[in-house]
């Protein structure tokens, strides 16, 4: 009866209720592990992992896809870590440590989860095995040392203190090694993205080489067909443009990039990140109509030394539209200084160890700018062309009082999307609503009904409900071309057929939902 009573209250004031597959025990697949990835990290409860605790679940069990992952009596899940009574105490007699107790209470305050309430048949569901794991990561940095950057350290300390048993050395790093190349695939994209770099005398020739080569190699991720690429490097002041505006193609790109002079001078970061937002204001105003991003990424390996402040910068970017990313190499900048470049946001700022490891860890930058959503308007059309099975695209985009529609046209292919108005990427693992073919009503946001661990999580995690709604269209077939339309409001030709379909979707779902919480 209960939920009887949520499925009518669910119908008649509009109200949604997310699709969260890392909830469902069994679950696996890529987007179930990257929503599980990016919520533990955006808790903010553990340190960066340098990649590590993604890179784990891929080895050991190809983020569930592995038909062994859920066999009969085992516990462990996608992570395949089933050692849940160590993450709740790690003392003799079962006593927890502070540190422990620290992270216990984190996890509490932030995702609304009591751990020593966990059972082991709670890691069948990913989030709580990957909670698991990420606190047995935890634990193992703490006792044992830091992560290592590189791909072959991180095999050595996988195979050291993670998985002990079974597996040899060299199978994280091969598997690693795949799911880098992957991730530096070129998948196009609509993007607008100056790299502003740093060229002081502290770096040295060898290691601003370096630099170049993996920025070179960063680049390769755009098609230059849709985005726009640009480097500024600067140091005591900015030494060379490659224009953002340009007619180069991509080997030439790369070259020119290699082929930048090393000015070997003083650090100062904001007249770099100036010269950046001037190339900005070069842009045509058609892609600005467009609501394509606009990304400056700061490598730098030092506290500025010339005065102002990047942070200065930083704000007068956020200010024209610019997302600004910090990239931090080496020991010799300060957290606080990347955070003021990333204009606080510290989803977009980045470290690394060494310039020997940064050809690695810019995999983070390529990450992050295929995510960056395009802010279209209402009213707008757009046109995307996604090369190969499972290309997503996201948006951000304001939803009025009576809601939005959303038009998807399929001229080749077939693309569908995904829907919500949570802080988290939609995709096929979570989700208020899906988009196919043809017109998809997505309603003004609602005052959220859910209960229990939905509830929880929700409420410790996500912010309130907000205007912006997130949306991602996923490729289901290669060459895919599709326009997407928007317009304000219910334009459907049979909304009220819609209605009767999305409360017959709800119920199904809370169903299911309520199932598995009981």
């Amino acid at each position: 009866m209960p939920g009887a009573v949520l499925i009518f209250a669910l119908c008649v004031f509009g109200s949604t209720l997310a699709v969260d597959r890392t909830l469902e025990p069994g679950a696996h697949g890529r987007d179930v592990v990257e929503t599980v990835v990016y919520r533990i990290h955006r808790s903010r409860v553990f340190p960066d992992d340098r990649d590590f605790f993604r890179r784990v679940a891929y080895t050991e069990s190809n983020f569930g896809d592995d038909p062994r992952t859920y066999r009969n009596g085992y516990y462990g899940g996608i992570w395949q870590f089933d050692g849940l009574k160590t993450t709740q105490h790690d003392g003799p007699y079962d006593v927890i440590t502070p540190q422990l107790k620290s992270i216990h209470a984190a996890i509490k305050q932030r995702m609304g989860i009591d751990w020593m309430q966990v059972k082991k048949e709670d890691l069948l569901k990913p989030f709580y095995s990957g909670l698991a794991a990420r606190i047995h990561i935890e634990q193992t940095r703490l006792s044992r040392g830091p992560i290592p950057d590189d791909i072959h350290g991180q095999d050595i300390y996988w195979k050291d203190w993670y998985h002990t048993h079974e597996m040899k050395y060299g199978d994280y790093e091969r598997r690693a090694y795949e799911l880098l190349e992957e991730d530096m695939r070129t998948a196009g994209g609509k993007l607008d993205m100056v790299m502003v770099v740093d060229g002081s005398a502290s770096i040295g020739l060898s290691n601003f080489r370096s630099a170049l080569a993996s920025l070179a190699r960063l680049v390769n991720i755009f098609d230059l067909q849709e985005a726009n690429v640009g480097m500024v490097t600067y140091s005591d002041k900015v030494t060379s443009i490659i224009p953002l505006v340009n007619e180069l193609n991509m080997t030439q790109l790369q070259a020119a990039i290699r082929q930048t002079r090393y000015p070997c001078s003083n650090t100062n970061t904001y007249a770099g990140m100036m010269a950046a937002i001037d190339e900005f204001k070069k842009l045509p105003g058609a892609r600005k109509e467009l609501g394509i991003p606009q990304l400056m990424v700061v490598f730098t390996d030092g506290e500025h030394n010339v005065e102002p402040d990047p942070g200065v910068s930083a704000v007068k970017a956020a200010e024209a539209g610019i997302i600004t990313c910090s990239f931090g190499i080496g020991n010799s900048i300060h957290d606080d200084e990347l955070l003021r470049i990333a204009n606080n946001e510290s989803d977009f700022k980045f470290n690394t160890n060494s310039y020997d490891t940064l050809t690695e860890q810019i995999v983070l930058i390529a990450r992050r700018a295929k995510t960056v959503p395009q802010t279209p308007k209402m009213g707008s059309e757009t046109e995307e062309t996604l090369k190969e099975i499972g290309d997503k695209r996201y948006y951000r985009l304001g939803v009025p009082d009576n809601g939005t529609t959303i038009i998807l046209i399929n001229e080749r292919g077939e693309t569908r999307g995904y829907w919500t108005y949570s802080n988290e990427r939609p995709s096929s693992a979570f989700y208020d609503g899906v988009i196919t073919a043809g017109e998809t009503f997505i309603p003004p946001p609602p005052q959220r009904v859910s209960s229990g661990e939905v509830r929880q999580r929700r409420e410790a995690i996500q912010d309130p409900p907000k205007r912006d709604v997130m949306i991602a269209l996923e490729s289901f077939s290669t060459d895919s071309r599709v326009r997407m339309k928007i317009a304000a409001g219910d334009v459907t030709t049979s909304g009220a057929t819609r209605v009767d379909v999305t409360c017959f979707v709800l119920a199904t779902v809370l169903t299911f939902t309520v199932s598995l919480l009981k």
